[in-house]
């Protein structure tokens, strides 16, 4: 008759099958977790120029961040398209960028405002530190190669019950899916990364930041767009989806409570 030891797998046989099965539930518990958080529900965005208007005449003093439109500031702000420039009558407004030649563009075109010459991913100079209740980064974060230095740096220049807000290209776009289709990719070339919305949250809770509004929102486009858009915010009015050309974000500094805020619930149009 065996003896019970050598009914029993050998030592190392037996590390290995309990790391095997730890690894199955982990990977298992993983896989029901992204199936558990798969579904989204965002507020749907028409106009991203308008909505940051209306963030922005909600606070005294902005800094905003990436406020040129560098190669093109010039030509925005003859056309009044410059979003910086359609928010400087609405509060004290400081623009940051590191584009030096369009920030002192800016400087000569409205001598009275106040522009900062600076990258971000760095500390932010110490005279700017803790006197903004508004941080407005729109269309710059996809452009950092270092994205948790740089919302640091976003929170060092904000009031204890200051707001952030930030804009990005969204990752789950269904046209980029379509694009893809055809075998085409179209990146800005100084893109570093895209965003959906559960790793746009993410970035920010591991800053310190708690989203307390989560939108997507349609970029201006030409007619095959438009027709595009129709189709698209039907199917939002279905299934409330990201299905904008980007996300808007909308965030607190504290400690990151329940990732879910913002992400589900009723949509609310804008």
């Amino acid at each position: 008759m065996r003896s019970r030891r050598a009914l029993l797998p050998p030592r190392r046989e037996r590390e290995a099958a309990r790391a095997s099965s730890d690894s199955s539930t982990t990977v298992r518990d993983c896989a029901m977790e992204m199936k558990a958080d798969a579904r989204v529900r965002l507020g749907l965005v028409h106009d991203r120029h308008e909505f940051l208007i209306e963030v922005v005449k909600k606070h005294r003093k902005v800094a905003h961040l990436g406020c040129t439109a560098s190669p093109y500031t010039l030509e925005a702000v003859r056309a009044n398209r410059l979003l910086h420039q359609r928010l400087l009558p609405l509060a004290e407004i400081v623009g940051f960028d590191v584009e030096r030649a369009d920030l002192e563009l800016l400087a000569r075109l409205f001598p009275e405002e106040r522009f900062v010459h600076g990258d971000l991913v760095s500390r932010p100079p110490v005279e700017e530190r803790g006197g903004y209740d508004l941080v407005l980064a729109g269309e710059v974060l996809e452009h950092v190669p270092n994205a948790g230095s740089f919302l640091h740096s976003c929170g060092e220049l904000l009031t204890p019950e200051g707001v952030l807000c930030i804009t990005v290209p969204n990752a789950c776009s269904p046209k980029i899916g379509l694009r893809s289709l055809v075998g085409r990719e179209s990146v800005h070339p100084d893109h570093h990364t895209y965003y959906g919305p559960r790793t746009l949250v993410r970035a920010l809770a591991a800053a310190g930041f708690e989203v307390t509004a989560l939108y997507s929102y349609f970029a201006p486009s030409g007619r095959v767009g438009h027709a595009a858009n129709a189709a698209l915010r039907a199917a939002h009015r279905v299934f409330a989806g990201p299905v904008g050309d980007g996300l808007i974000a909308v965030a607190q500094a504290g400690p990151p409570r329940g990732e879910e805020r913002g992400l589900s619930g009723a949509p609310a149009q804008e």
